[in-house]
């Protein structure tokens, strides 16, 4: 059942403590922190919807509900590798657990940057799913129907749709962090949400011995590609003509 629109708390009126990061000792200080833990949620920010293609603008992490951090890249590719490369140990660490919303798109991004990521995977998007299959999955309408609660719309940052759209990279970091942070941080409460409930429908075993484990393997085969033998293909199209 959905909560009216007029009660829905947004990020002005919950108390939050968002941070930023940018400087490589304050990178490895987070690395370290990230290393302790049992499980985070994560979620990047990037310049394009096409995971081949995309570039990191930001990484944010929530491990607590109301708290994140947010990591920003500076736009040179190297030098945003080289950040990156701090966190790539935590992200191929197998004995931490990874939670995201629709995490098969960060796995290619982070990919492109020569980054894994390892260990039990529970992405909200796929819980939701198998729970409610015939619904609508997108983050924004898991957390109004859910926690009762309204993210910040994309729009506020880059604009509508359209030839005129900004991408992130256009956007001052404090607001990117309000949006990303707050990202991460719904789909760390959504996890506590769906987790017992996915225990509760006997939907477990699916859910962490085929679903989860198979998003790796889906990003991989898109990343690989497929390929085309142009001869036959030529040859059939005649067929067809």
């Amino acid at each position: 059942s959905m909560a009216p629109p007029s009660r829905l708390l947004s990020i002005d009126q919950v108390p939050h403590n968002y941070r930023i990061v940018r400087e490589p000792g304050d990178v490895r200080s987070l690395a370290a922190e990230l290393t302790s833990l049992q499980e985070f949620c994560f979620d990047t920010e990037t310049n394009s919807l096409d995971p081949l293609k995309a570039e990191l603008v930001a990484v944010t992490f929530c491990w607590k509900k109301g708290e994140g951090v947010m990591v920003y890249f500076p736009p040179e590719r190297t030098e945003a590798g080289k950040l990156l490369g701090i966190l790539k140990p935590v992200f191929e660490n197998t004995a931490i657990g990874k939670i995201e919303q629709n995490m098969k798109f960060d796995i290619q991004v982070l990919a492109g940057y020569g980054t894994e990521v390892k260990g039990s995977l529970f992405d909200t998007m796929i819980a939701h799913y198998l729970l409610e299959p015939d619904q609508r999955h997108n983050m924004d309408v898991l957390a109004i129907n859910f926690l009762g609660y309204k993210p910040v719309p994309i729009e506020e940052l880059i604009g509508e749709r359209g030839p005129r759209q900004k991408t992130m990279r256009d956007v001052a970091v404090e607001k990117i962090a309000e949006y990303a942070v707050e990202d991460a941080d719904v789909t760390w409460q959504l996890s506590e949400v769906f987790r017992p409930m996915i225990e509760k429908a006997g939907l477990s075993d699916l859910a962490s011995g085929i679903e989860m484990p198979l998003i790796p393997v889906l990003a991989r085969m898109e990343r690989r590609g497929v390929a085309i033998n142009e001869a036959v293909l030529n040859n059939y199209a005649s067929e067809l003509r």
